[in-house]
C-alpha cells in the first residue's frame, strides 16, 4: 500500500480518477500545468494547493474565485486547513474524496520535552500533557502555533516568522498583540500553573518565543 494520500474524483468528466499526492506541494486548477487539472469552467486557473507536511496534509486556497468546500463548509479565501481521512473537498463544482492511509497507523509521538512532558500528534491533532490529552482540543490556530514551535524547538523564532506560519492568509499583516494573546491562550492550556517560570514556551523579549527542549 502506498504511504501517500490521494484524492478520488467524485464528479465531472474524471469521476473515479485517483490522484496520488506524492509531491510536497500539489497544485490544483484549470491551468494545464497543474498536478490535478480541473475540467471545470467555474474553477480558477490556480485554484488550490495541497501541501504534505511530514505525514499530514493541508489544503490551501489560492484566493480562487469560487472557493473550496470541506465537508460542505467553505474555506475562507486564502486560508489553509488540515485534512483528515474521508474529508470531501469541492473545488468550484468538482468534488473529491481525500483518502489518507496514515489514518490507520499510529501517529508518531512528537516529544517536545523530556519525562512524559508535552506530546503532539500531528495526524490526529491531539496534544498530551503528562500523558493526558487536552480536552477540549486546541483551536486550529493554537495547534498550528504549537506545531510550528515544535518544528523549531530549541530555536528562538521571531514574531514575524510566527505570523507568516500561523496566519498565511494575512500575508504578514498580523499585530504583535495578536501573537502575544495567542501565546497566552496556548500557555493557559498546556502550562496553566507555570507562572513566571515557563515549562514549555519561553518569551524572548523584544523578539519572539522558544519552545524549550527540556
Amino acid at each position: 500500500m502506498s504511504r501517500f494520500a490521494k484524492l478520488v474524483c467524485l464528479s465531472g468528466p474524471r469521476t473515479g480518477t485517483e490522484y496520488e499526492l506524492v509531491e510536497e506541494i500539489c497544485t490544483i486548477g484549470r491551468a494545464p500545468a497543474s498536478h490535478i487539472v480541473l475540467e471545470d469552467q467555474f474553477a480558477s486557473r490556480q485554484h488550490a494547493e495541497i501541501r504534505r507536511i511530514e505525514i499530514a496534509y493541508q489544503v490551501h486556497d489560492l484566493k480562487s474565485k469560487n472557493g473550496i468546500l470541506i465537508d460542505g463548509v467553505r474555506l475562507s479565501p486564502g486560508a489553509t486547513a488540515w485534512l483528515q481521512d474521508g474529508n470531501e473537498l469541492q473545488f468550484a463544482s468538482t468534488r473529491f474524496r481525500f483518502q489518507d492511509p496514515s489514518a490507520t497507523l499510529t501517529a508518531p509521538a512528537l516529544m517536545a520535552v523530556g519525562e512524559p512532558g508535552l506530546r503532539v500528534e500531528l495526524a490526529t491533532r491531539q496534544v498530551f500533557v503528562d500523558g493526558v490529552v487536552l480536552d477540549p482540543p486546541l483551536s486550529v490556530k493554537q495547534f498550528d502555533l504549537l506545531w510550528y514551535l515544535f518544528q523549531n524547538r530549541g530555536r528562538v523564532v521571531s514574531k514575524d516568522e510566527i505570523a507568516q506560519a500561523v496566519w498565511p492568509e494575512a500575508q504578514g499583516d498580523v499585530y504583535d498583540a495578536n501573537i502575544d494573546r495567542m501565546i497566552s491562550r496556548l500557555r493557559s492550556r498546556i502550562e496553566p500553573d507555570s507562572g513566571d517560570d515557563p515549562r514549555f514556551i519561553a518569551t524572548i523579549r523584544g523578539y519572539g518565543y522558544q519552545l524549550l527542549e527540556g
